[in-house]
C-alpha cells in the first residue's frame, strides 16, 4: 500500500469513526424519541459508518499481525482516536445541558 493510500485510508477511519459514534449516539436518542424516521436515517448512517470502518480496520489489522506491515498503525490510531472523539462529542452535548462538564 502506497503512502497515499495509507494517508487516505487514515483519514476516512477518522471520519467514519466520527460519524459512526456520533451518529450511533443520535439513534439512542431518536429510539427514547421514537421518533422512527430519525432512527432509520441515524441507523443507515450508522451502518454505512461502520461497514467501512470494520473494512479499513479488518485489512489494516490483517496487515499488521500476519504480514508485520506496520505502515498500517496509523489507520488503527485514526479508529481509537475517532472513536474516543466521537465519545467525547456525544457526551458533550449531554454534559453542557446539565452543567456537569467534567474534563
Amino acid at each position: 500500500m502506497t503512502t497515499i493510500q495509507i494517508v487516505h485510508n487514515t483519514i476516512l477511519m477518522l471520519a467514519t469513526q466520527i460519524t459512526f459514534i456520533g451518529c450511533r449516539t443520535w439513534n439512542v436518542k431518536a429510539i427514547a424519541k421514537n421518533n422512527m424516521p430519525q432512527v432509520i436515517l441515524s441507523g443507515i448512517i450508522v451502518n454505512l459508518s461502520w461497514l467501512v470502518s470494520m473494512g479499513l480496520g479488518g485489512v489494516s489489522m490483517n496487515a499488521i499481525i500476519n504480514d508485520f506491515k506496520w505502515e498500517h498503525v496509523p489507520i488503527v490510531a485514526a479508529c481509537i482516536i475517532g472513536g474516543v472523539v466521537g465519545t467525547y462529542i456525544g457526551m458533550y452535548d449531554k454534559t453542557k445541558r446539565n452543567g456537569d462538564i467534567r474534563i
